[in-house]
């Protein structure tokens, strides 16, 4: 992915869910439930609980059957056009929050192929934090042969606490910086600077906070993204700051909202059994928020 200063970003025949976020592609973590914290992340896992000799590990792959549709939908003609046409006029010197609405509109009803479209599209950025939430509950997740659990961080720096999960997590594809990116900045939204990381800091409201951060950034980077090239049409040079800092705050603002409707206000309603449906729902929901936006 690249930045919003760079990137032209994909075209009319790029295909709403790329290869390497369909199930196939999709990285598969092992959380193993109940691990006393005895492993860390240079032990090679073979799908054993730590100290048990037990097998009880569950594969949290993309949770495809959570996410997915029926096959690849065939990408409107012309899909960004008008989503790009309002983003660059917002881009421009006195462009405003109406611009970045309409732009945003425009983007889930046609460039982005709508929510669950979008759901499908971060495929990879949900694995990713299903297996995120796994470690803040106090599990051992493995991730290519290498495990990681709260045990391994403690007494660590909350830089270095958020470089290692940040690290582990990261798929083995495409979608590697962006997943990296959103867990950085999710983690640093929610967890206090300290030299000397608390695994108990991750309660149940300090997750849900991550959970509803996470998701913001990789549905900011996918807009990021999806409007290329009208990006360059910022003006002056020193708006592009004030651009990003507001289009990560309106998404955040609509993703917490409905990550609180999902959960029905409760963390506690979140688990393993179903962060993914949880985050497609959320990141659903958000992008399909913005058709109700006015023109």
């Amino acid at each position: 992915m690249g930045t919003s200063a760079s990137s032209t970003g994909p075209n009319g025949q790029s295909p709403l869910i790329p290869s390497w976020a369909q199930g196939s592609d999709a990285t598969q973590d092992e959380i193993a439930s109940g691990t006393d914290g005895s492993t860390s992340a240079s032990d090679e896992s073979d799908g054993e609980q730590a100290g048990s000799g037990e097998a009880s590990g569950n594969k949290v792959e993309t949770d495809q059957q959570e996410i997915d549709g029926p096959g690849q939908p065939a990408p409107p003609p012309n899909r960004f056009a008008s989503a790009r046409r309002a983003f660059g006029k917002y881009a421009q010197s006195g462009g405003n929050t109406s611009d970045l609405k309409r732009a945003l509109k425009h983007y889930s009803k046609k460039g982005s192929g709508g929510g669950k479209t979008t759901s499908r599209r971060l495929a990879n950025g949900i694995t990713a934090g299903s297996s995120l939430l796994g470690i803040m509950r106090g599990e051992s997740v493995s991730v290519n042969n290498q495990v990681l659990s709260l045990a391994d961080l403690k007494g660590l720096s909350t830089d270095q606490v958020i470089d290692k999960i940040a690290s582990h997590l990261a798929p083995n594809n495409a979608d590697s910086d962006a997943v990296r990116i959103a867990l950085d900045y999710a983690l640093e939204e929610a967890l206090p600077a300290t030299n000397s990381f608390d695994p108990n800091s991750f309660t149940d409201e300090v997750i849900q906070e991550v959970i509803g951060c996470y998701l913001t950034d990789l549905i900011f980077q996918d807009v990021v993204e999806g409007m290329g090239k009208a990006w360059f049409y910022v003006e002056p040079a020193s708006k592009h700051h004030q651009m990003e800092v507001e289009l990560r705050a309106l998404i955040k603002v609509i993703a917490q909202q409905q990550l609180e409707k999902v959960t029905q206000g409760n963390p506690t309603n979140i688990n393993g059994d179903n962060i993914a449906k949880v985050q497609a729902d959320t990141i659903t929901l958000t992008v399909d928020e913005w058709e109700s936006f006015d023109d």
